[in-house]
């Protein structure tokens, strides 16, 4: 009986100790992350893009290694281009952040995002918008809803198909975000904007160049600026264009 008693009184002990071991290489790992977030937070603002102070926070917020190929984890926060968890590739943190910039979100916005690898942005963008609507063109649409209640973000919604005329319940959105590169953009989903709404998107165009677009409704007609060159990786699978 003795024995018995030692046995499982050990077993306890191990079993604590193992359990503070996680925990505590659990909080190194997130101490490191954010660690490395800040520096790269420090990296963009000072970059020259116009990337506003408000942006750089909600970076601070989001842990880009969860969405990119683990194989590439101890890059993660270098500001360049990786491979997305399931397929694809994220574009570079200083792209992703002028391209949030160009969009301009605001705190009651209703932006509809949509793309390849739209997961890393999407998240930027829950902490600078009321709610945030996302339609993925790789697999990994059915693993952002695990991985945003793990960052405990409640405010996107994710669609079950990679169509462009998801969530039909909204008549228009504030402002709409293409995460990737496309030669042109369907009037279906300029259709979707509001009046006085921001679409934001990245043009391919002929050799390779790319270049952020920012398109304005307005009563007046629509207005177009650019916000310099980028490189995101090309939409295949969902149909943006006519």
């Amino acid at each position: 009986m003795f024995r018995i008693r030692f046995f499982r009184r050990a077993l306890f002990i191990f079993s604590l100790f193992s359990l503070m071991s996680l925990y505590a290489q659990s909080e190194q790992a997130k101490v490191e992350w954010i660690n490395n977030n800040i520096n790269l937070a420090t990296e963009l603002s000072s970059s020259g893009r116009g990337i506003n102070s408000s942006i750089i926070e909600a970076l601070k917020k989001v842990p880009r290694h969860i969405f990119i190929d683990e194989t590439y984890s101890s890059i993660a926060y270098d500001n360049i281009s990786l491979p997305g968890s399931y397929g694809g590739f994220l574009a570079s943190p200083g792209d992703t952040l002028a391209a949030i910039g160009m969009l301009s979100p605001s705190s009651s916005d209703k932006i509809l995002i949509a793309g390849s690898n739209t997961g890393y942005p999407a998240a930027i963008l829950s902490e600078l918008a009321a709610e945030i609507y996302l339609i993925e063109e790789t697999p990994a649409a059915g693993e952002y809803k695990s991985l945003f209640a793990e960052l405990g973000i409640s405010n996107i919604r994710t669609s079950a198909k990679s169509d462009i005329n998801a969530f039909s319940d909204i008549i228009a959105f504030d402002k709409i975000f293409i995460c990737g590169a496309v030669s042109e953009v369907s009037e279906k989903l300029t259709e979707r904007l509001a009046i006085q709404g921001n679409m934001t998107f990245i043009l391919a165009e002929e050799g390779g160049f790319q270049q952020i677009v920012s398109l304005r409704r307005s009563l007046l007609g629509d207005s177009i600026s650019c916000g310099g060159s980028c490189y995101f990786p090309e939409i295949k699978a969902l149909r943006i264009t006519n």
